[in-house]
């Protein structure tokens, strides 16, 4: 069962009609004030970006949740009780953040699953914090002020900002070999984090300089004076922090200008449209993309599972991120299965806080703060089947090394 939030108005692209199909008396009946109280539905927030530039993800991520969700309430429900999607969109951006963040408290969810944008999320851990530390089990967004702030009530399904820059640095100066680097940024909460670790991890390793770390305006579809201006600077290698539908933009231009620098993208730039985009830019030994392990990198049953059940509820690959979206919808119901009769905001944060299971992404465990404990990174680049395939692997005991060594 599964209700969209009109926390935006008509500003709100509708959710995809996959999981939107519900006729609308239906969708009024799962509405009642007092369903905790009557034994009702279990109300679960669904924070992501269902409009703006990334919203594939954001539908993405409600798919993810609805498959979870529908296989339960299959199997019975919790403790007997149906479980229903309440979906808020962020619109990657931090006052719709806001906005939705409230829907979903006055919708008087148990708890929430989500949070793809940082910019839209930290607000949004904010109200939650406010109004009782309503459990909040973040999916995607990964600046490390998610959880710096130490509240009880969040839990990171990915890694921070601050794991991957140590990994993207090393990976640009071991790898790629780069003594003059460029750092391009979109001006994003996330983006900006990214490069502000990056720059600080390279001045550590004291064997490179940065001649030019700038932002970019997104939405633009010519980005080709900021990449000759890089040349200028003579980098030979320029690392890019922001999201896909730019880098996408960016590897074509790089491309078409021929370029003597490296292109690399980070965590947020990896998604098939870049490849649509320009496939002879994706396939040059040149281009890589720093990256966690998604949806169609990770090889294992899990994820093999995962890819089957997707593809046959929505007739869809999925999207990249939507894993962490689904690992952290389990880890949810995991919790709230482990006693259906305390659904306390106190309890559940306990609950998902001592979580441990094997997920679509592998081990799941938590820290302190309520970050998951490190795994694996990736360096892509598109393969022949017209897909990213891995060309270098980063194992946290051993550092960066050509896949197959």
């Amino acid at each position: 069962m599964i209700r969209t939030s009109d926390a935006l108005g008509g500003g709100r692209r509708a959710v995809v009609a996959a999981v939107a199909t519900l006729p609308l008396l239906a969708l009024a009946a799962c509405q009642g004030s007092d369903a905790e109280a009557d034994g009702g539905p279990i109300r679960i927030g669904v924070l992501a970006p269902t409009s703006g530039s990334v919203s594939a993800d954001g539908e993405g991520m409600v798919r993810a949740s609805q498959l979870v969700v529908d296989r339960v309430n299959n199997e019975g429900g919790i403790g007997g009780r149906q479980v229903e999607l309440v979906v808020a969109d962020d619109a990657c951006e931090a006052q719709a953040g806001t906005q939705a963040a409230q829907k979903l408290i006055n919708d008087k969810v148990v708890a929430i699953v989500g949070g793809f944008c940082s910019s839209a999320t930290l607000p949004a851990i904010e109200l939650f914090h406010r109004n009782g530390d309503l459990p909040f089990v973040v999916a995607v967004s990964s600046n490390p002020k998610v959880t710096d702030a130490g509240y009880p009530n969040i839990t990171r399904y990915i890694g921070r900002d601050d794991q991957e820059a140590p990994v993207a640095t090393q990976y640009v100066l071991t790898q790629l070999k780069s003594t003059k680097l460029a750092i391009m940024n979109d001006n994003s909460e996330f983006s900006r984090s990214v490069a502000e670790n990056v720059t600080t991890n390279v001045a550590a390793a004291g064997t490179a300089e940065i001649v030019y770390n700038d932002s970019i305006q997104p939405g633009q579809n010519d980005y080709r004076a900021a990449l000759e201006r890089v040349r200028t600077t003579g980098a030979d290698t320029l690392l890019y922090t922001g999201f896909y539908p730019e880098f996408g933009i960016l590897a074509k231009q790089w491309k078409s200008l021929d370029l003597p620098y490296q292109l690399v993208g980070g965590a947020s730039s990896i998604d098939l449209s870049v490849i649509e985009s320009s496939p002879e830019a994706a396939r040059d030994d040149r281009f890589s993309i720093v990256t966690y392990p998604t949806a169609s990198l990770l090889d294992n049953p899990n994820a093999t599972a995962f890819r089957e059940a997707y593809q046959k509820q929505y007739n869809a690959e999925p999207a990249q991120y939507d894993v962490f979206q689904y690992d952290a919808t389990e880890g949810l119901v995991a919790a709230l299965k482990e006693d259906p009769d305390d659904l306390s905001t106190e309890a559940l944060n306990e609950r998902l806080r001592a979580l441990t299971f094997e997920g679509v992404t592998g081990q799941i465990s938590f820290d302190d703060r309520g970050d998951r404990k490190a795994f694996p990174f990736l360096a892509v680049r598109a393969g022949t089947d017209g897909t990213f395939a891995p060309v270098f692997q980063f194992a946290p005991n051993g550092g960066w090394a050509a896949v197959g060594q």
